[in-house]
């Protein structure tokens, strides 16, 4: 038994086919059972958010939602359902998991995946390939697995005694105010001796105290499952490392599994203020003026992580320009310890061209939603602005092939919907975003309009009544809804 999966990836599908945004998610994760032999566990992880919903005779909001999965001639089919009350508002990401084991391979084979997605409610399709390659090998190491904490586990989710439930993510999973993190992989070993080691480190590759250790591999699966307190830990990037030595000590496998982790007790303890260093004439020496720090506080907002959120909160308000000047000093030397002063600097140079682009008389661009979000996330990759018609409000969409922020995980092909309802000095406000932790919105097709739509339901986002007039990037099937930002609240 030497072949086994060469690739663990992840397919995210983020698409606009038929009017339609899509984020779906399939995680392949192989393992080696000793009766059995090599198997994969798919786990299908679907936006609830991003598929069409329909109003039942419950007066509920209900989504249902099919995937098929065909590998090794052979098909899984499951559904996702969900129900709402309103819209679904906070819509969550649903889980799913099929399970193949493998008749016949050899070595250097590529095995064909097809995957078909099928929305019952819009009774919109999909369908995708890809291939999976093997190679031969005397051992084998899992993908590591973040695990939810689940009241109820299905049986087909239980792995040798212990419960497998991943946490359902569309890239980097996120734990919000949990106390404990638990994480399940598997080594499989036909010849030879080799050694486990694990171990959690920080965005800046320091090792969590007590979360490091080893185990030594037997012939055959060796499971490593470790339920770590992390109630200590900020908010921040975090990142799971198992590797497989040999007898010599050398890494001849590694797998790495990172997560962000939101902490608000801890934040709130470490950011009750730092410490004063920095004097009024040194600050104004080259950092800026002393009668500006509140404004520079608010400049930085965008770009600020998840525990320097929590000063920032504390600060904005203060009349302590000491301690405010000292934070700022303090943020870009965590950015730059080399030269902070130069990475200030340049900040300044990108707020500048902001308040050019996006900037009024009486809103500072970096201010206005379209340069938080410039800031933020840099520039889009692609902007659609549909001007003036008579019939809707000039608007925007941004789109971003890939997301980064300090405060967010990586994310793939979101949008962001600016509108101009005002009419005076384009000053566009975001009303809709695919993108995580973003303001959405389930009427925002309807504020898009100048509301002279004909029928008889304002809220209507489907084309029932012939309001498909936003153009092929505009979703008529998102129905969710929050109550804006953390930068608006900011």
């Amino acid at each position: 038994m030497k072949t086994y999966l060469k690739v663990i990836f992840l397919l995210t599908i983020t698409t606009l086919l038929k009017a339609q945004e899509l984020r779906f998610g399939l995680q392949p994760i192989q393992y080696v059972s000793e009766v059995k032999g090599p198997y994969v566990d798919f786990y299908s992880t679907l936006d609830a958010s991003t598929i069409a919903f329909e109003r039942d005779h419950d007066s509920l909001w209900h989504a249902r939602f099919k995937l098929a999965l065909s590998f090794e001639g052979k098909v899984d089919v499951v559904r996702f359902e969900y129900a709402s009350k309103d819209s679904a508002s906070s819509a969550p990401l649903m889980l799913q998991k099929s399970t193949f084991t493998f008749e016949s391979f050899g070595e250097g084979q590529k095995l064909p995946l097809e995957i078909f997605l099928y929305d019952e409610v819009s009774n919109s399709d999909w369908s995708f390939n890809d291939t999976i390659e093997f190679i031969s090998s005397d051992f084998w190491l899992s993908q590591p697995i973040l695990l939810d904490n689940v009241d109820v586990v299905p049986a087909n989710y239980v792995k040798r005694g212990v419960s497998v439930v991943p946490v359902p993510s569309l890239g980097i999973p996120v734990f919000e105010n949990e106390s404990t993190l638990s994480i399940y992989t598997e080594a499989f070993v036909t010849s030879g001796k080799y050694i486990l080691q694990y171990k959690l480190t920080d965005n800046y590759g320091n090792v969590v105290p007590g979360s490091s250790g080893f185990t030594r591999c037997m012939q055959g699966s060796t499971t490593v499952y470790r339920k770590i307190n992390f109630s200590k830990q900020k908010s921040g990037q975090y990142q799971f490392i198992i590797e497989m030595l040999d007898s010599t000590g050398q890494a001849v496998s590694e797998r790495t599994s990172p997560f962000y982790w939101y902490n608000d007790k801890v934040d709130q303890q470490l950011w009750d203020g730092p410490e004063v260093n920095i004097t009024r004439a040194v600050f104004e020496n080259g950092w800026g003026q002393w009668s500006k720090v509140n404004e520079y506080l608010r400049m930085i907002a965008p770009i600020a992580s998840l525990s320097e959120r929590r000063i920032l909160t504390n600060l904005k308000d203060s009349k302590d320009t000491a301690r405010i000047a000292s934070f700022i000093v303090n943020f870009w030397m965590d950015k730059n310890a080399i030269d902070p002063l130069e990475a200030w600097s340049g900040y300044l140079v990108v707020v500048d061209k902001v308040d050019q682009e996006f900037g009024s008389r009486t809103v500072p661009g970096y201010k206005s939603q379209m340069g938080r979000v410039f800031l933020q996330y840099g520039a889009p990759s692609l902007v659609e602005e549909r001007s003036f018609d008579g019939r809707n409000y000039p608007y925007q969409v941004w789109q971003y092939d890939q997301l980064r922020s300090s405060s967010t995980p990586l994310q793939q092909n979101q949008v962001f919907i600016f509108v101009d309802q005002e009419l005076i000095g384009r000053q566009y406000t975001l009303i809709h975003s695919s993108a995580l932790g973003e303001v959405k919105d389930h009427k925002w097709q309807y504020h898009l309009t100048r509301h002279t739509n004909a029928g008889p339901d304002i809220d209507a986002t489907s084309t029932q009544y012939s309001r498909d007039n936003f153009g092929e990037r505009i979703s008529n099937s998102i129905i969710i809804g929050n109550q804006g930002t953390w930068f608006d609240r900011f």
